[in-house]
């Protein structure tokens, strides 16, 4: 193999990692969005389903449709105060892309990965291949710069690709066994308060 080979074979390995660590990064956007979209749904239909249902069955002037209507309160304040929040975080914008962006970078790291693999033999065909995937990842990076993925975001989709592909960490020169946050500056170091956890993707 000639080193003009060798250098194009490196770069599709590496591209391949971090289109796969990226993939990781936006379907785990994809799991935070999914679910808190589904419970405001939930909560905005039982809520009067359930005070409707009372209503039937119990009269409108019964004591249970009065303390169904307390309890509903609280919960309706909680779904507008989400709601507010969901809409000036943009999460079904966000929602829409992540998971356009999880399926294009699996495609993409999944096609590096195959010319890492097994690259053609015509020097220049193999250069034409990794241009043509650099153009299709560099777009699509592009675009990521609307929806910002944080540093710690990176960490983590970097120790999930090292895992997936068995390579060494520049950092902590290991090879990542589990996704356990460590204190590794490049494929670590990126755990969440709970409040966080729960609020903010990233």
């Amino acid at each position: 193999m000639t080193q003009q080979e060798q250098i194009f074979g490196k770069e599709a390995w590496d591209k391949a990692i971090q289109s796969f660590g990226k993939s990781y990064i936006f379907s785990q956007r994809t799991v935070f969005y999914n679910n808190w979209i589904r419970f405001l749904t939930i909560l905005g239909i039982i809520v009067p389903v359930f005070i409707g249902a009372t209503a039937s069955g119990y009269g409108i002037d019964s004591d249970i449709l009065k303390w169904t209507i307390n309890i509903s309160i609280p919960l309706t304040i909680l779904q507008l105060v989400i709601s507010v929040f969901s809409i000036v975080n943009r999460w079904s914008e966000n929602f829409s892309y992540s998971i356009e962006a999880t399926n294009d970078y699996a495609n993409l790291s999944e096609e590096f990965k195959k010319l890492g693999k097994n690259p053609p033999s015509d020097l220049k065909l193999l250069e034409h291949k990794i241009d043509i995937l650099n153009t299709k990842y560099n777009l699509r990076n592009d675009q990521d710069s609307k929806f910002q993925i944080k540093e710690l975001e990176r960490r983590k989709g970097m120790r999930y690709a090292l895992r997936e592909f068995q390579r060494t960490c520049i950092g902590c020169k290991e090879v990542p066994l589990s996704l356990d946050s460590t204190d590794c500056e490049v494929c670590g170091n990126y755990e969440k308060s709970l409040i966080n956890k729960l609020l903010f993707n990233g």
